[in-house]
């Protein structure tokens, strides 16, 4: 039986969100969500009146700024983003049993086995299912839908903005053939660079090579980009799979030299971190700590726990001894720090609290649980760790 799999794309869902929860952005036409104009952020989502200057996520906030001077800019609130993220997910299970949720605007739903309920095709059900979620959480999404979960993505990204396109098995080829290599998932910048210095740009120069002759000229990824170009993906979708890893980290305003400033800054981003933790019932065994200097040399370590943990103070205990360290190096080399940030990896389900749990782990627990529950009623920073505290008054 062939799988049936739609592939839901929020659309400008950083922008949208911000726009809902802020109505005097919800007639900015040129809107940039991801941080202040005079920030060293980088862009999280544009409107697409603004990607038409040459800005998309990812690029640095100073160079959408040259790009497009007149648009806003504006940093939006995970916590925002999260709560509609659910909306948009409890939609979505009204209409599969599995729902993988791949990222904060973007999910897969598995319509294997529904060829009795839909015998031709799932484009009336995608058309309720893009109806439902705007009517529901105010948000507008574009629909693929594919015999994989590759083709499925591709076709909500040709079908943008809040389009549906449906790829039948048999279609793959004839769908993928006008494409530029460059669309396939793993073609990014520097290799459709170095494919086009070969003379292929194109999906079809791929599909109407044979797999030696296309070993000859790319080597070893041949076979895989092969099977790429001909509509070969995963079929398969875990709806129980846990997030890779739970991480936050900040573009300063300021290049920073204070360690202890910094620790300050890496103990909110690590509570940051163990309240996610503790809100979605994960704990983590490994901590990694980013850092980037200003000449913008990346540094990252990790240390793995002996027991995995969502507690604040064992998670930043790891996270600042990673800092000290490579802290060093940046004191070594007389930098000051543009990044830094800190993430929980290696993640399982939070099990039940031990009964025989240490006296002061216990404490630690209890001091988490009513701390998240002050932050739920009254915002984030209405608890600050007191180092970070003391930077801010510092500050005022």
């Amino acid at each position: 039986m062939a799988a049936r799999i739609l592939h839901v794309d929020l659309d400008a869902f950083f922008v949208e969100v911000c726009r809902q929860r802020h109505p005097e952005l919800r007639d900015v036409e040129l809107l940039v969500v991801g941080g202040r104009r005079d920030s060293r952020g980088v862009v999280q989502s544009a409107s697409y009146a603004a990607r038409r200057f040459g800005i998309h996520a990812g690029m640095p906030i100073g160079q959408a700024v040259r790009l497009c001077p007149q648009a806003t800019f504006f940093s939006g609130s995970f916590p925002h983003y999260r709560d509609a993220s659910r909306a948009v997910r409890s939609v979505l299970q009204r209409f599969a049993p599995t729902v993988v949720m791949a990222s904060l605007d973007e999910a897969y739903l598995d319509f294997g086995g529904t060829e009795r309920l839909y015998p031709v095709s799932l484009l009336p059900v995608a058309e309720r299912l893009r109806d439902e979620v705007r009517r529901d959480a105010g948000l507008d999404c574009s629909i693929g839908i594919g015999p994989n979960r590759m083709v499925a993505k591709m076709a909500s990204d040709c079908a943008k903005p809040r389009g549906l396109m449906e790829v039948r098995a048999g279609w793959e080829e004839g769908f993928l053939a006008g494409l530029p290599l460059k669309a396939l998932p793993g073609i990014g910048p520097k290799t459709a660079a170095r494919l086009s210095e070969l003379g292929l740009t194109d999906v079809y120069q791929v599909q109407a090579m044979s797999e030696d002759a296309l070993e000859r000229l790319v080597g070893g990824e041949a076979r895989a980009l092969k099977r790429r170009a001909h509509g070969h993906g995963g079929t398969t979708l875990h709806a129980e799979r846990l997030p890779r890893s739970v991480s936050r980290e900040t573009t300063l305003s300021r290049d920073l030299r204070d360690p202890e400033e910094l620790e300050a800054i890496l103990a909110l981003l690590t509570a940051r971190v163990a309240g996610q933790l503790r809100e979605e019932q994960l704990v983590a065994r490994t901590v990694t700590l980013k850092l980037r200097h200003d000449d913008f040399r990346t540094v990252t370590r990790r240390h793995t726990l002996e027991t995995a943990t969502d507690l604040d103070a064992e998670l930043y205990e790891a996270g600042r001894a990673l800092f000290r360290a490579a802290f060093e190096e940046v004191r070594g080399r007389n930098r000051g720090v543009r990044l830094i940030g800190i993430a929980a990896s290696n993640l399982g389900a939070a099990a039940e609290t031990d009964l025989f749990e240490p006296e002061e782990r216990r404490r630690r627990r209890e001091l988490s649980t009513a701390v998240d529950n002050i932050r739920e009623k009254y915002g984030f920073g209405s608890v600050t760790p007191a180092s970070a505290l003391r930077f801010r008054r510092r500050g005022e």
